[in-house]
């Protein structure tokens, strides 16, 4: 809009405006209109008191002042003093949480008390109604498949004359808004309505745990609907703690991390009628083969299952969370096979992929380097071609986890969106990185590289990955890959890999060559064990035969997988780039990039390319090397 010179103006576009929407503006062009008049009123202001400050002298201004000081004590029997500042031996600051659903009230003053009994009691028979009416500020985006089955299923359950209690395990996509109706909503109903009488909430750490006990203790607390509709539930109980709280109706809730003992706990006279899992692995657990067995053959299957009352009392269990690995436990309990008295589902985040070849286009736009305002350029390509590319697709939840933002994640890392969003890890997807996912280059032909490469300044980094090479013909490969790192743009160019079965001396020999031929900035040896006698015996060789090789040291005592998935990243958003002419024309490149794309770090027998590479990019990261992600790339 253009500019406005006056309040009136302002006033003036305000009318007209109305009038073209039937007298109500809405409410941004409301904000809209208040801000400029505002901005001009406060102009006005400094703009008048810059006047006046030279309009009128010292003598002048001090009399008005006495004249307004006298005005004042005609219309005014007192006088307003400024408080002494005092200093507290303590200073205790506290937030205080503002209550919830406040508007919500003012919006039901004028119901009748039979009409709020009659929605509390229609609430206590349909757990949807519960959450939009009591936590709407949870709430802020329509359901998805997700929830409405939720909803619907423990409804359900509940509605059943009942003599044993349901087992129920759901598989539902990161960030999809599953824990705040499993570990919140749920639980609340059923503590309003009497429904349950010990609660246990359980996740992969205590302290995640409790900071679901957390929102349940706020709600109860500060939810000012649930404070007028069940005022001798709601508020603090005579147990409240971190991790355990008992209400005012008397009822227990536990938080507890996964591989707590749950088997014999009693509230009572009550056994845990109310058991939720949310997110009962992480990582590190699933990836662990010692912490699955535990979880899962020792703890499960022997602790959990078993946490109930004798025959004929409903323990409940519901069971959600993310798939994180084909040995997860989630998978198997969603397995009838595994777990026959379970009732399993998958939720996948992307429901039915585009058939469209647009995708590819905006990939490449996407990922292309060398535009640096490729995130608008592929966004705005997205946006021409919406239709055709959204065809035939659908999603869980449109709202809150869009196809545009899926397709992202999954040229991002694709094992992690078939992990994390699909709910479909790949035995295959063990592999950290496929050779789909490598950026490969022609160092030959391609005028960047070559531009690169024949920068002297650009370092040059070594790594080798040592093997014992007792006989030449057999035992374990021992690696050397060598890197050109580009000041410039970060880019890391892997321009040799040589991949041998071969003894300790002829180990020293290569590296002297590659050296020769390449001049490393610095050369990288593991040192574990054995290892450091081949770093040893390099230096003596390198300086007899007047080499210098520039040798760094290191002891791999992390854990091998995590190692390497920490240089994935930059094997997928295109930092690490490798020649597609050396893995057409050279058999060691290409052995190489094999046990790169096939490593899943579960008894993989041959890996020394990946740990040759990402030693050669460690020390090229720790010399102040940047990553070039995605989004700069």
């Amino acid at each position: 809009m253009a500019k406005f010179e006056s309040v009136d103006e302002v006033h003036q576009k305000r009318k007209e405006l109305s009038d073209e929407y039937e007298g109500k503006l809405p409410e941004y062009l409301e904000n809209y209109f208040d801000e400029e008049e505002n901005k001009i009123r406060k102009d006005e202001f400094f703009r008048q008191r810059h006047q006046n400050k030279y309009k009128y002298t010292s003598e002048e201004k001090g009399k008005f002042i006495e004249e307004q000081d006298e005005k004042f004590w005609e219309e005014n029997e007192f006088e307003i003093v400024k408080k002494k500042k005092t200093v507290r031996d303590e200073i205790d600051l506290k937030y205080e949480e503002p209550l919830r659903n406040e508007e919500i009230l003012e919006e039901e003053v004028g119901l009748s008390e039979e009409t709020k009994k009659i929605l509390i009691a229609i609430c206590e028979h349909d757990l949807y109604l519960f959450a939009i009416r009591y936590f709407a500020h949870y709430l802020k985006k329509p359901s998805s498949k997700l929830h409405t089955f939720l909803y619907k299923t423990i409804v359900r359950e509940f509605s059943k004359s009942r003599k044993k209690g349901f087992k129920i395990a759901v598989a539902a996509p990161r960030s999809n808004a599953k824990t705040s109706i499993v570990s919140c909503i749920f639980p609340l109903w059923c503590i309003v309505y009497n429904k349950k009488n010990f609660i246990i909430i359980t996740s992969d750490t205590a302290g995640q745990a409790s900071d679901y006990l957390s929102d349940i203790k706020r709600e109860l607390e500060f939810n000012a609907l649930l404070l007028r509709d069940f005022p001798h539930i709601i508020g603090k109980g005579p147990t409240w703690k971190i991790d355990e709280i008992i209400t005012n109706n008397h009822i227990k809730i536990l938080a507890l991390g996964t591989g707590s003992k749950i088997r014999g706990r009693k509230f009572g006279v009550y056994r845990p009628d109310l058991l939720i899992f949310d997110d009962l692995e992480n990582s590190d657990m699933v990836r662990s083969e010692s912490d699955r067995e535990f979880i899962r053959f020792q703890w499960f299957d022997k602790d959990v299952i078993h946490a109930g009352g004798e025959e004929g009392t409903c323990t409940d269990m519901l069971a959600v969370g993310t798939i994180l690995g084909k040995d997860a436990l989630l998978n198997a309990m969603i397995d009838p096979a595994q777990y026959p008295d379970w009732k399993g589902y998958r939720f996948q985040a992307v429901i039915n992929f585009s058939d469209s070849d647009l995708w590819g286009e905006w990939e490449n736009l996407y990922k292309d380097r060398f535009d640096e305002n490729r995130q608008e350029t592929a966004l705005k390509f997205f946006e021409e071609h919406k239709k055709e590319m959204l065809k035939d697709t659908e999603v869980l939840w449109p709202e809150g986890d869009p196809y545009y933002g899926l397709m992202i994640n999954k040229i991002s890392n694709f094992s992690s969106f078939n992990s994390e969003k699909q709910n479909q890890p790949l035995d295959p997807s063990k592999i950290l990185i496929l050779h789909e996912e490598l950026r490969f280059e022609n160092f030959v032909t391609n005028p960047r590289i070559l531009e690169i490469l024949r920068n002297p300044a650009n370092p040059r980094y070594g790594a080798l990955d040592p093997s014992l090479g007792k006989k030449a013909g057999s035992g374990d490969y021992s690696c050397i890959s060598t890197i050109v790192r580009d000041l410039k743009t970060g880019l890391l160019l892997v321009i040799h890999i040589d991949l041998k079965r071969r003894k300790v001396d002829d180990q020293i020999e290569a590296i002297l060559k590659s050296h020769a031929r390449f001049k490393y900035t610095l050369f990288t040896i593991e040192t574990n064990a054995f290892q450091l006698v081949v770093a040893d015996n390099l230096r003596k060789i390198s300086k007899r035969q007047g080499l210098y090789v520039p040798i760094k040291e290191i002891d791999n005592f992390r854990d091998k997988k995590l190692r390497f998935e920490s240089i994935v990243p930059l094997m997928k958003d295109g930092t690490i780039i490798f020649d597609s002419n050396l893995y057409n024309t050279n058999q060691q490149y290409r052995l190489g990039i094999e046990q790169i794309t096939t490593f899943t770090g579960e008894g993989d027998r041959h890996d020394d390319a990946f740990d040759a590479v990402e030693m050669s990019v460690r020390i090229a990261s720790e010399r102040q090397f940047k990553r070039r992600t995605k989004q700069n790339r």
